[in-house]
């Protein structure tokens, strides 16, 4: 009975966050946050009516609906479009998440009275661009052919993914130089930096490899529904096995985002019947991915650190800014697409919801600020940042 009613749960879920969706495209406003307030309403820090084993399920839906649109992210990346973007794709993933992270432990310092690595295990959590606010948006301007002149959704789909990996790897980095400094040992923190560029270089062989296995097995498939469902089942087990085993060489959502790439060069023009049926699955996906991450957020830890974190985060976003400024010298982008580029690269949610309670759960000392810093950056930038994208690439984006 219990799982009957969990069953139903998670329909009339579907039914209420879309509905809280479409009253916000209503108001002109993105409707993921509709379906993350919605989130944040059922959800255990606001009237708490979603059942347990939902809650339990939710991370693995999460996962789910990531993998979805960051497998269509890849499919919408052509290889004469890879050309143009390689370069600045790089310098996207480095140096905004980077620059932002250092800026974040150095004013951790001053407003928090952090040590620098305290404030560098927090800027690391928030350093990392959201795949789930950025990459749907570049899909849907993909889908309206919008930016395709100079590839610039494809540019920030590529960087973006390859942002969370050096966000991660750094937020990991710092966590174990913390607890090796409390236990008086050491930590090779050239080494980890080194694993970076060799971890985003195997997670796209890793992607090419099992397309180019594709065009002797699973892409010869001829009924269309089957072959996209075996994609889909080697997407989750891809996404299994980071989660499973936590390779430091290997990031599943790069190696999904390359698969779909490979699979679409491989697949040729029949690559679109792929293309529609998991749009389909996504149109689903993406409800129960930003009520989900509606439900993590915690709006009542935010309300001690309101002031200080508002002031990090200003401080910490314009460095950002620069950085993808910097990352866009030297490309054909005029001044309103380098502009659309720094507001899509501001969103923060995914990392920010899975990584916040860590420090906290593992005795971090100041664990509880940095939860409540990284919710509030997920609070402001969430809707900062899907509000300046829908809200402004006709107009940035309109020759591109």
């Amino acid at each position: 009975m219990y799982y009957l009613f969990v069953l139903l749960f998670f329909i009339f879920l579907a039914i209420y966050s879309n509905f809280i969706g479409k009253i916000f495209e209503k108001i002109k406003l993105p409707s993921l946050i509709g379906m993350m307030i919605a989130g944040v309403l059922i959800g255990p820090y606001c009237l708490n009516k979603t059942p347990d084993l939902a809650l339990t399920l939710a991370p693995i839906l999460k996962d789910v609906a990531l993998i979805i649109v960051l497998f269509i992210g890849g499919l919408g990346i052509g290889a004469d479009q890879i050309k143009k973007i390689g370069r600045p794709a790089i310098l996207l993933s480095i140096i905004p998440a980077t620059l932002e992270g250092f800026a974040i432990a150095y004013l951790s310092t001053i407003f928090l009275d952090f040590t620098f690595i305290q404030g560098a295990i927090l800027g690391f959590i928030i350093a990392a661009v959201s795949p789930a606010v950025l990459i749907p948006s570049m899909v849907n301007l993909i889908d309206k052919n919008i930016g395709q002149k100079k590839s610039i959704p494809q540019l920030l789909l590529v960087g973006a993914s390859a942002d969370d990996s050096i966000a991660i790897t750094l937020f990991t980095s710092f966590l174990a130089i913390y607890f090796q400094k409390l236990d008086g040992g050491s930590f090779d923190f050239k080494s980890q930096l080194f694993l970076i560029p060799i971890s985003i270089l195997f997670s796209l062989l890793t992607g090419w490899g099992i397309g180019f296995l594709g065009k002797y097995s699973y892409l010869k498939i001829n009924n269309s529904i089957l072959k996209t469902f075996t994609i889909f089942m080697i997407c989750l087990i891809l996404r299994f096995i980071e989660n499973k085993f936590h390779f430091s060489l290997y990031n599943s959502l790069l190696t999904i985002m390359s698969l779909g790439f490979f699979i679409r060069h491989y697949e040729g023009e029949k690559y679109k019947a792929i293309h529609k049926s998991m749009s389909e699955i996504w149109k689903y996906g993406k409800i129960y991915l930003f009520t989900f991450v509606g439900m993590a957020i915690n709006p009542g830890l935010v309300g001690g650190y309101f002031f200080i974190g508002l002031t990090i985060l200003t401080y910490s976003l314009s460095i950002r800014s620069i950085g993808v400024l910097i990352a866009l010298t030297g490309t054909n982008l005029n001044f309103k697409e380098r502009l659309f580029c720094v507001i899509a690269y501001l969103p923060k949610a995914t990392v920010q919801s899975a990584k916040a309670g860590i420090p906290l759960q593992m005795g971090v000392v100041g664990g509880e600020v940095m939860q409540a810093i990284a919710i509030l950056s997920v609070l402001i930038t969430a809707p900062l940042g899907a509000i300046g994208i829908n809200s402004t690439y006709e107009k940035l984006l309109k020759n591109s």
